[in-house]
Order: C-alpha cells, then structure tokens, then sequence
C-alpha cells in the first residue's frame, strides 16, 4: 500500500503515483483500489455523456483501451484496468478525470489554473487547454518565482471562512514546443506523459509545499489575439466571475453532481476578492518573454 497527499487530501493507493508527494498519515481521505468496476449507473438522476456517467455521489468513465474509472461518495477511487493498458495512462486519468470527480463530491472547487508563489499569496494563470499556464509557470520559475501547483489549483473555504487555493500535486507538464520557447534542455523520452503524446514531465518535488494559499492576483489567458501584440485588460466584477466559472476544471461533473451552488459561492467571493485580468496573445509565434515582462510590470504596480 502506498500513501500520499495530493489535492489537499491523504490518499492511500493500491498502486505507486511517483508524481504525487509521498507522505505518511493515520487516516486516509481517499482510497485508491484496483477492482472489478460497475458496469452502468441506473437510476433517473443519472447524468450520461460519451463513455462517462454519474450521479450526486457516483461518477464512472470509461477509457477505451486504458481503464475504467468509479468514483464514489468522495472517497474512493477504483480501477479496473484494461489488458496492454500503459501505466502512465492509467495515472494520468486518475489524476485528472477521476481525481476531479473526488473534488466536486467534496465539494472540494478545482479551477483549471497553474500557480506561482508572489509576496504573501499565490497568482492564477487561468485558462483552456493550450493556452499557455503551464509554459507561463515554468517560465516564471525559470526566473527565480516557485511554482504552487501545475493545471489545477483547488478553491476551499478554511477554518477560518476565509477563500484559499491548494495545488494538486508536483509535476508541470509541457508541451515538446514549450521547451524550445522557454530555453529549456531538450525534452527526453523517458518523461512522455503518454507514450503516444509528446508531452513531458517536469517534477519539482523538492520544493512542493502543500500548505494553502490565499490568491492574490488572476491572470486569464487566451490566444486568439488577431494583432500582433500581446493586450492585458482588467476585467470587471461580472466579466471576471464570467470567466473564472468558464475555468472551472470538468465542468461537466460540476453540473452533473449538483455543485453549481457551492461553485458559485466560491467563484463570486475569489472575483470579489481579487484583481482579475484578461492576457490575450497572438495564436502564432513565441510571446512568452513579453508575456513575462507584461505580467512582471502588473505585479509591480505598472498597470
């Protein structure tokens, strides 16, 4: 048995996850166990797209040639893995659907976001797929910033009802092409995510702190800019909270599991709380030393 923390929860797994932080614990919040999974959920609450459904408390997907995935109840996870399955794949689903399905029954809210540390707080690169967090993170890293979480950081209320962000687990990963742009070492095959996808790892383990944070700033970026410069635009209290909820991570689980009320008390206090804005660069060529320095002159009062 292996035992981790990732996401802000203990996690106790039938099967080793060298990309989350090892540590030790009584109690675990969630289980990980490899076992035969329910072939279908019935009933009328039952929510069905393309190879997942779920329900208030069930969530089940099924990855073609991979694994099938059962949530359940918050606290535990199981797989039935695929025959020729790779182990990479299986980790990497669990981490991103499964482990997303956890957070919403938890009612737990993961924003698709990367983060770096700033001042006394954290600041969010929001964003889709592609749009750059994770090259942005890794390049502020590159600078001397230390990076908070990679993809998704998880909004909870703490014991003192006070909004605060906590990251997922220790690896970035990028994009083959994000390596060239950011003058990184050449990625090697070894740290694919996928054997089929040109994706690669970076792990930064040694300086992964798990405690929580308060965000102090949001940047959301978009890269559909038609001019040749990169914009920044201070949004709004209606526009940013537009925009954090289109940032929500699995939006659909959200809906499915009945979370929009809970997401919405802590999108409209994060948009409250903090200065939100809009970067959009332009869809071709490599922007992300201006990228930098915009950020680096927001951060320091010049916007």
């Amino acid at each position: 048995m292996y035992t981790y923390w990732g996401f802000g929860l203990n996690i106790k797994s039938d099967i080793p996850f060298p990309e989350l932080l090892a540590a030790e614990f009584e109690n675990a919040d969630i289980n990980i166990i490899t076992k035969e999974v329910p072939k279908q959920l019935d009933g009328a609450d039952v929510v069905k797209k393309v190879n997942v459904s779920m329900n208030l408390t069930e969530y089940l997907h099924s990855v073609p040639n991979i694994a099938d995935y059962y949530v359940a109840n918050g606290n535990e996870i199981c797989i039935q893995q695929q025959p020729g399955a790779d182990e990479k794949s299986i980790r990497l689903f669990l981490l991103s659907n499964a482990m997303a399905a956890i957070l919403h029954q938890r009612s737990m809210i993961p924003l698709h976001a990367s983060a770096v540390y700033h001042d006394d707080g954290i600041i969010l690169f929001c964003g889709r797929s592609g749009a750059g967090k994770s090259t942005t993170a890794t390049a502020l890293q590159q600078k001397g910033y230390t990076v908070f979480s990679d993809d998704v950081c998880v909004l909870q209320n703490n014991a003192n009802n006070e909004l605060v962000a906590l990251p997922s687990y220790p690896m970035i990963k990028l994009w083959e092409d994000s390596f060239i742009k950011i003058g990184l070492d050449a990625a090697v095959e070894e740290d694919k995510i996928r054997p089929e996808m040109n994706k690669y790892a970076r792990f930064y383990h040694d300086e992964f702190n798990i405690a929580a944070q308060k965000v102090k700033r949001v940047f959301i970026l978009e890269s559909g800019n038609l001019n040749e410069t990169i914009e920044i635009k201070k949004l709004g209290p209606i526009a940013a909270f537009k925009n954090l909820q289109q940032n929500t991570y699995r939006h659909v689980q959200m809906n499915g599991m009945k979370k929009r009320d809970v997401h919405f008390s802590m999108i409209s206090k994060l948009a409250g709380e903090v200065s939100v804005y809009k970067i959009n660069r332009p869809p071709i060529g490599n922007t992300i030393e201006e990228l930098i320095t915009i950020v680096e002159s927001n951060l320091a009062g010049n916007d």
